[in-house]
């Protein structure tokens, strides 16, 4: 058996020769003028597949054959099988590492499956350098295999066939532990950044909400739609009765107007469920200097901002009445009062204001215009 084993091999040397050395000489030629002959060498993995001994033995004899024809030496079986150890490696990368230890430029393995009258030949060819490899399949018929093998190597050896070079696993695995650690670090920073904006929005209505209860919207009748007020009004004269030329009779006309104004002020009002901020208004004001006199009136006044967080308001009306004198000239006639004032809320309910006040009580002898500055305490009641 192991002599038909071996007479088989060497007759497909033989045959292999002599079928690869004609067809192959200008290819060969060709390929040899880029890379002197002797540095070039290939390391012939043993062949695999289905296929018998004799089959396997035979195909790597031919490959044998036409590398040879081709200028590239191989070394033999027992210089392989040390140089590639006792688990040979099976990935581009390990086999070109390998036949670069070996010196070899190349490295090939074949893959033989039997076919009826023929085989599929599967060559792979990895450049020792860069591990860069090339694979070529057909089918090898019995007579003429030569050729076959000569037009697959002429492939394999052009470097433009060859695919890109293989990832270093271990290289493959830091830069995978390297990338891994880089999307860790940035879900770590935007875990960090999401909590830090979630603090900060959290800070944000913890201080809001502060803010809520220690300053808390209100409208402008918040503590009820009800107010009372009273105050003092103290000012200047802006003109006065005029004195009359002839005989007066006791009790028509008041004694020199001085220049102050000072009165008494009861307001109150109602606010308008409606029209908010708009509120039905009365006042009742006891004038004490330059001439007693009380005035009574009635009209609107509108609070501003009508809500809000702030506790100053502010506050515009008139009133028109009926101005009655006590003494001097005890005219009755008309009462015009504009005012304006802003409110500070200390409650709810309880609020200090400062404003102006124009009185104006028209008469046949000129009445009293009064411009003065009142303030006073505002509260308001009901539900």
């Amino acid at each position: 058996m192991a002599m038909s084993r071996l007479r088989g091999s060497v007759w497909a040397l033989v045959a292999g020769l002599g079928a690869a050395i004609l067809p192959g000489v200008a290819s060969a030629q060709s390929v040899a003028a880029q890379q002197p002959a002797a540095q070039r060498s290939a390391v012939v993995l043993p062949f695999e597949g289905e296929a018998t001994e004799d089959l396997l033995g035979s195909a790597e004899a031919t490959l044998r054959g036409a590398l040879l024809a081709r200028g590239i030496t191989t070394p033999d079986r027992a210089a392989v099988n040390i140089g590639m150890g006792l688990t040979p490696p099976t990935d581009p990368l390990g086999i070109g590492r390998a036949a670069h230890i070996m010196g070899a430029t190349y490295a090939l393995r074949g893959q033989v499956r039997p076919l009826t009258g023929q085989y599929n030949l599967s060559l792979t060819l990895v450049d020792a350098a860069t591990g860069r490899s090339a694979t070529r399949e057909e089918n090898v018929p019995d007579e003429g295999a030569g050729e076959v093998y000569g037009r697959m190597l002429d492939a394999l050896l052009d470097p433009s066939t060859w695919g890109p070079p293989p990832v270093d696993p271990a290289v493959e695995r830091e830069a995978a532990a390297r990338r891994q650690a880089e999307a860790d670090a940035a879900r770590q920073r935007d875990a960090d950044a999401a909590a830090a904006t979630q603090r900060a929005a959290d800070e944000a209505a913890r201080r809001s909400a502060a803010d809520a209860a220690a300053h808390p919207v209100r409208r402008f009748d918040a503590g009820g739609p009800f107010s009372l007020a009273g105050g003092l009004m103290a000012g200047g004269r802006l003109s006065g009765v005029h004195q009359p030329t002839g005989p007066v009779r006791n009790g028509t006309a008041p004694a020199e107007a001085t220049a102050a104004a000072v009165a008494l002020r009861v307001d109150g009002s109602y606010g308008i469920a409606a029209l908010n901020g708009l509120e039905l208004a009365a006042s009742v004001m006891l004038l004490t200097v330059p001439t007693s006199a009380l005035g009574l009136g009635v009209g609107a006044q509108y609070t501003f901002p009508t809500s809000g967080r702030l506790p100053l308001r502010g506050t515009a009306g008139v009133l028109v009445g009926l101005w009655q004198g006590l003494s001097g000239a005890r005219a009755t006639t008309a009462w015009i009062n504009p005012f304006v004032r802003a409110e500070w809320g200390f409650t709810p309910a309880v609020a200090a204001y400062l404003g102006l006040s124009l009185d104006i009580a028209p008469a046949d002898n000129g009445g009293v215009t009064s411009l003065g500055v009142m303030a006073g305490v505002r509260v308001r009641f009901g539900s």
